[in-house]
């Protein structure tokens, strides 16, 4: 044993190893021509106080993810839009493939069509959008329900551009471009001037609340005065409330709430997403004793009934940072920042119950298509079958009428007597002989019957009516009915119709077990057992 490292190296003759009992290595000694090596056996398991549990997932949130991958599983996400429409087997290829453009498509109901067009994956988290007045704490409240220090805190305007928080596997930071090209459907805040270069996405790892299912997006603080925004910040903030679930409108009580900017973008914002909007006096800490808070929420819950044509009851929740108050203001100053998060906690598991009333209806709806071109298809076969039988007739009248217009016309150019030559006999009678017992020869004249070929029978039923004028009637019917009785429609092909009847199967089988399963697991997560 080495007395200073505490090492024990062992002759591998002996057949006897000792691991070092403070480093975790094993010595051994192997003799050979070379010398002598040491052999360093690392232990592979970390101590028991540095591994971390795994986390495991609310309810919620495997509902929305699992219910995200209904729609898009991802797996042919960079092939073309044909290959994913006929190998996709989630909701998205399917609507891609029952919307493209065909004689099928055109004639189906409106809504469905437009439902087929529209659709998306659900997002698997909520969005909270975060506007207000400058210095509202924003940003604070961002930091304080993250638990990390992702956005700057100041009294300075530290927000000029848009940012967007949401939870991921590391941290990291994304800009403009990468943040337009990962969320679709923010393509049309890219086409506003000057946005892109300050568009950020910050991506954190914080597990905090009900982080992972929310999205937040921070906003510039909106002021009064000469300053100049870089983009047209109130068309941003307007476009971005039409994709928020929840927007919030932060107001500081320091004589900065009431500024008409603020004021105007909520005003505006309340004509059409009144439901969606909360108001919040931040930093109520700081206002004061109990007279001045109260002349302060009486002021603002004026300003803002008197601009916003609510549906319901204005409600301004007063709330500050719990950390950033001592003890004795929290027990005199009311703070309804957990009611805050109270609603976000509600607002996340109405979005689920909204994500599975979403995958039933839209199941439902392309279904619905799904029978539809069939039924249509079905239509068309039969369709197609009776012009291919028109055709085979009115082939061979075209061919008799031909036949018909030929002769006549032969004749004519003769100068005979189309009708007379059908009457005439034959020019050599049939002449027979026969002897009486007498010796007499008796003969008998047999006239030729009249011409009953086609020709004539055609001829003779049209009786006096002009053989060319009821040929050519005869042939511009025949045309008629071409035209109106033998013109074939579109149709699936095989491998369409496959298609058709693997996405009904698939909806029926897989999805609809899927989604049953997911309300399942709401039910069992919120009820007790013999109710669930």
């Amino acid at each position: 044993r080495n007395t200073r490292t505490g090492e024990v190296t062992t002759d591998r003759r002996s057949g006897r190893g000792v691991r070092n009992t403070r480093t975790g290595e094993v010595n051994t000694d192997r003799r050979s021509r070379r010398g002598v090596r040491v052999e360093k056996l690392r232990a592979t398991m970390p101590p028991k106080g540095d591994i971390k549990p795994k986390r495991t997932q609310p309810v919620n949130e495997q509902i929305l993810k699992e219910s995200a991958r209904i729609y898009d599983n991802r797996e042919l996400c960079d092939e073309e839009d044909d290959v994913r429409m006929m190998k996709g087997n989630d909701l998205i290829s399917f609507a891609k493939f029952l919307s493209k453009e065909d004689a099928f498509t055109k004639g189906l109901p409106k809504d469905l069509l437009e439902r087929a067009k529209s659709m998306r994956p659900p997002r698997d988290r909520i969005t909270c959008l975060l506007i207000g007045n400058h210095s509202a704490g924003k940003s604070s409240f961002t930091n304080w329900y993250v638990g990390e220090q992702i956005q700057k805190e100041s009294v300075a305007i530290e927000t000029a551009g848009i940012t967007i928080i949401r939870k991921g596997s590391k941290k990291t930071t994304w800009k403009g471009s990468m943040t337009l090209e990962t969320f679709p459907h923010l393509e049309a805040l890219g086409k506003i001037p000057g946005v892109a270069d300050f568009l950020v996405t910050e991506i954190s790892t914080s597990e905090e609340k009900n982080f992972p299912l929310v999205e937040f997006i921070d906003t510039p603080g909106l002021t009064d005065g000469t300053l100049k925004y870089p983009f047209d910040v109130d068309q941003v903030i307007y476009e971005l409330a039409e994709h928020a679930t929840m927007i919030m409108v932060f107001l500081d009580p320091i004589g900065k709430a009431l500024v008409s900017r603020c004021m105007n973008v909520v005003e505006k914002m309340a004509e059409n997403h009144s439901a969606k909007m909360s108001y919040y006096l931040t930093k109520f800490d700081t206002a004061g004793d109990e007279v001045d808070r109260t002349n302060v929420v009486s002021q603002i819950v004026q300003e803002l009934q008197g601009r916003v044509k609510a549906t319901h009851a204005l409600k301004l929740h007063t709330m500050y940072l719990p950390e950033r108050a001592s003890e004795e203001v929290k027990k005199t100053v009311p703070n309804k920042i957990e009611e805050l998060c109270r609603n976000i906690r509600l607002e996340i598991d109405s979005r689920v119950q909204d994500v599975l009333d979403s995958l039933s209806k839209d199941c439902q709806a392309l279904t619905k298509i799904v029978d539809e071109k069939v039924e249509r298809n079905i239509k068309c076969k039969s369709h197609n079958t009776m012009a291919t039988v028109w055709k085979v007739v009115l082939s061979l009248v075209f061919a008799m009428i031909l036949s018909e217009l030929a002769v006549w016309g032969l004749l004519n150019h003769a100068d005979s007597d189309v009708l007379g030559l059908c009457e005439a006999q034959l020019s050599i009678d049939k002449i027979t002989s026969q002897t009486l017992p007498n010796g007499d020869v008796i003969q008998e004249v047999q006239d030729k019957p009249p011409n009953k070929n086609a020709h004539c029978s055609i001829l003779k039923l049209a009786g006096g009516v002009p053989v060319a004028v009821g040929l050519l009637v005869a042939l511009i019917v025949c045309i008629v009915l071409w035209i109106t009785k033998t013109k074939n429609v579109e149709q699936l092909s095989g491998s369409e119709m496959a298609r058709l009847k693997s996405i009904k199967e698939e909806i029926h089988k897989s999805i609809a077990k899927k989604h049953k399963d997911l309300k399942k697991r709401l039910k069992d997560d919120a009820l007790e057992d013999h109710l669930a």
